[in-house]
């Protein structure tokens, strides 16, 4: 598994490579496929140790959890870049039919798009509303996936139009709210804790790649777990440690944690 991990973060590294060096021998602006935060992470290190400055994460609006790297010449100013961004990114508008409002989740979006045969890196973020949805896509694949979604069963009667990202309706992020009792602030036991199960299982989870803080993979059950560090257990949710209190009399800490919807 470590292998393969790393034969996948060094192909993300070479394709970087040669996005700079097209953006630098042509002088225009170029741009990767979408990136995960974990991707994103080892972009972003790279782009560091090569003292890269002129770039610019973005997934179609502020705060998206897939984004692309737009890397630009130089001299190139502002107002150019942005205008390109449209050129890159575009968004499928899917509005639902009166009876099928509220019966559609992001999972039987998702399910419907990796139908169509596209990787999943040339998909950015989807947002669903309960009557519409908004599904990131590359210009490039935007009329195919349009005319393939209209012709699945379940979007026979909705409209279905490409629309510039900027149209879009951004919907606030939501979130369970639960707070839970631990010895310490050790990622073991947080994990433990968030998932309802015993330290050892919790350390089979790390172990295994399946906890990561901040979109990094941490191995370390002693990690110290911070204010607003973001966990994410694979197959269990994304997690953001909202509040940290002090010790209480029976020398348990209450953890104040935000799970996203």
């Amino acid at each position: 598994m470590k292998g393969k991990e790393n034969l996948e973060q060094k192909l993300l590294i070479a394709k970087l490579t040669d996005k700079i060096k097209e953006c630098k021998t042509k002088n225009r602006i170029v741009n990767t496929e979408f990136l995960n935060m974990h991707q994103k992470n080892i972009v972003q290190k790279e782009l560091n140790r090569l003292k890269e400055k002129n770039y610019i994460f973005f997934g179609g609006y502020e705060n998206a959890s897939s984004e692309i790297l737009v890397i630009y010449p130089q001299k190139f100013p502002a107002e150019i870049i942005q205008e390109n961004l449209k050129n890159i990114i575009k968004a499928i508008e899917i509005k639902l039919p009166k009876e099928l409002i509220g019966k559609y989740e992001h999972k039987n979006y998702l399910s419907a798009v990796m139908l169509q045969g596209l990787e999943r890196e040339r998909i950015g973020d989807i947002i669903v509303h309960s009557d519409e949805a908004y599904i990131l896509v590359l210009r490039e694949n935007a009329r195919y996936l349009k005319d393939s979604l209209q012709s699945l069963t379940r979007f026979k009667k909705s409209t279905i139009e490409i629309i510039d990202y900027e149209d879009i309706k951004i919907k606030p992020q939501e979130f369970i709210e639960f707070n839970i009792k631990v010895a310490s602030n050790r990622l073991d036991a947080i994990v433990a804790e968030i998932v309802k199960t015993s330290r050892n299982k919790a350390e089979e989870y790390i172990d295994n790649k399946k906890v990561s803080i901040n979109y990094q993979e941490e191995l370390k059950y002693a990690k110290a777990v911070k204010k607003n560090d973001v966990i994410v257990i694979r197959g269990k949710g994304k997690f953001i440690i909202y509040e940290i209190g002090e010790k209480n009399q029976k020398g348990k800490i209450i953890i104040n944690i935000k799970k996203y919807k």
